[in-house]
């Protein structure tokens, strides 16, 4: 089930298992009910997939049906005050275990939490960006300094499909005194490498507008600009200055806005300032939007 605004799949959302069933986006906020049967086939043989909050619950009522359970959520936590009162019944040992997403992860002091468990962690390893390890290490770490805050210690268990991979791995092999110095080095060697920031400039433009057709064509001429400005610059050597796109945003509609990038990538050099300044000029046509993002934080 598919946005009809966005080039996503709708999320299942269940509040608790009496409640009514919804599909919604989270880029736009559309929702509608979920559907009895498929809308094309008419088939009533529909299943969910994923390992969000309602599921883990429902599989831990399941397998340790003397657990008592707190759901932990957007959903659950929607109303006003939700998020005191459901840490609140926690910390009174209202309730055994406490689900929930990243919402989890820092500010939460519980000094009985013993145990902290992560599922699919492979979902923070493997996102179209190049900060993607770093921010899997360090929602871990957050995530893992939940568990042993009192007098009794602390275990984490995290599952993954790639227990192999170097930011894990790293995780593992950290000490209390320097948790993040293989990591680290690791991942400066390899932003060195491709000239990834700190070791370099990454300048993201963004374009969108309602018309597919007028957006392409003007992230073409944004291109074109880009190319002339950098050898006023003097930066003619690629390894300087690099032009990747445009091409579609890898959610390519949202809001039923279509979305193009280019991305600039600048090496540490006298006209860096000079070029970055001139950007500010640049205008994008009547009904397309331009946002120009340095060193972006996401590059979705």
């Amino acid at each position: 089930m598919e946005c009809p605004n966005c080039d996503v799949s709708l999320s299942f959302h269940q509040t608790h298992s009496e409640a009514t069933a919804r599909l919604k986006c989270h880029y736009c906020g559309y929702s509608q009910r979920h559907p009895k049967t498929c809308p094309k086939c008419m088939s009533p043989y529909l299943k969910t997939f994923g390992s969000g909050t309602q599921r883990v619950v429902n599989d831990l009522k399941r397998y340790l049906p003397q657990a008592r359970c707190i759901r932990f959520d957007s959903d659950t936590t929607r109303n006003k005050g939700a998020h005191r009162a459901l840490l609140t019944r926690f910390a009174n040992g209202e309730a055994d275990l406490l689900v929930g997403t990243q919402m989890l992860t820092k500010g939460i002091d519980l000094p009985l939490v013993t145990l902290v468990g992560v599922f699919a962690a492979v979902g923070l390893l493997f996102m179209p960006d190049f900060r993607a390890s770093e921010r899997a290490v360090l929602t871990l770490t957050q995530v893992a300094g939940r568990a042993g805050r009192g007098e009794q210690p602390g275990r984490v268990i995290v599952q993954t499909y790639s227990p192999e991979h170097p930011a894990l791995q790293a995780l593992v092999a950290g000490d209390e005194q320097n948790p993040y110095g293989e990591f680290l080095q690791q991942e400066w060697k390899d932003r060195a490498a491709l000239g990834y920031p700190p070791c370099g400039r990454l300048i993201l433009l963004r374009l969108s507008g309602l018309d597919e057709r007028l957006v392409e064509n003007a992230a073409a001429r944004l291109a074109r600009k880009l190319e002339s400005m950098i050898e006023k610059a003097g930066a003619e050597n690629m390894e300087e200055c690099s032009i990747l796109g445009p091409v579609p945003a890898p959610v390519f509609r949202v809001a039923r806005r279509y979305r193009w990038h280019i991305l600039l990538k600048l090496a540490e050099m006298p006209q860096s300032p000079l070029l970055i300044s001139q950007l500010g000029r640049l205008r994008a046509p009547k009904g397309i939007r331009l946002t120009i993002d340095v060193d972006p934080l996401n590059l979705a």
